[in-house]
């Protein structure tokens, strides 16, 4: 356990030497004809048969390194035993499930499901560049003037870049109003909402529910779609 701590720690520490770490988040806008609705329906139902069978194989995979986990285990108590050793390992510490991490599977899923979004269906794909990690430093080697350090870069701030889809127009700065979260949840406000990692433009149904969530309905879905969510994935549109 101390040398998987120490691990772990040596890592973050690489990372957090290199300078800040970036992630990619997407707005998605549906298209107004219903041809395309109907289209982004059956993008999403491919999404779903994608992220299943990205689960299977997960499973598949953990199970297989379980099984051969297990016939390790027993080869070293049998070496233990032979030799009159105490049995200090359980079957746990010979588990090498590294290689069954579905995020790289449930990552295409998600870019085939945009490329099918804004590609076939007609639909609009917004990439924006968010500084996720480590935002206060600068990376090592760089030329400062190629790294600015406007007030605006900062933990969770966009930074403009190349991308795979064309930028929305810059955010509007915010008013006082908008730096309530609270605030954004009021009847008839139109919002992003996260979702699986993207932003869907939605309108707000009604005030914020006693248990701290907001009513929204997405824009260009059914009323089947409607959720509740936390103020943290509400932002203004």
């Amino acid at each position: 356990m101390s040398r998987l701590l120490s691990l772990c720690l040596g890592v973050l520490a690489l990372l957090s030497a290199c300078g800040p770490i970036y992630d990619t988040q997407y707005s998605l806008v549906p298209p107004t004809s219903v041809e395309g609705r109907r289209c982004v329906g059956q993008c999403q139902q491919n999404r779903t048969i994608c992220r299943q069978s990205c689960s299977i194989s997960q499973q598949s995979c953990l199970n297989e390194a379980r099984n051969h986990a297990f016939y390790k285990y027993q080869d070293y108590v049998d070496h233990q035993r032979e030799k009159k050793k105490p049995i200090k390992k359980s079957v746990h510490d010979f588990e090498d499930t590294y290689a069954c991490n579905a995020n790289s599977c449930e990552s295409r899923c998600e870019a085939d499901y945009r490329d099918c979004f804004g590609g076939a269906c007609g639909g609009q794909v917004t990439a924006q560049t968010v500084c996720t990690a480590f935002c206060d430093e600068k990376p090592r080697g760089v030329p400062p003037a190629l790294f600015p350090t406007a007030p605006g870069v900062a933990n969770g701030a966009a930074l403009s870049g190349p991308m795979s889809a064309p930028m929305s127009a810059p955010a509007p700065t915010p008013t006082p109003e908008d730096a309530d979260d609270r605030s954004l949840c009021r009847k008839g406000r139109k919002v992003e909402v996260q979702s699986k990692g993207d932003w869907y433009s939605a309108t707000v149904k009604g005030p914020l529910r006693s248990n701290g969530r907001c009513h929204v309905h997405y824009d260009g879905y059914g009323s089947e779609d409607d959720e509740s969510v936390s103020l943290k994935r509400i932002r203004p549109r």
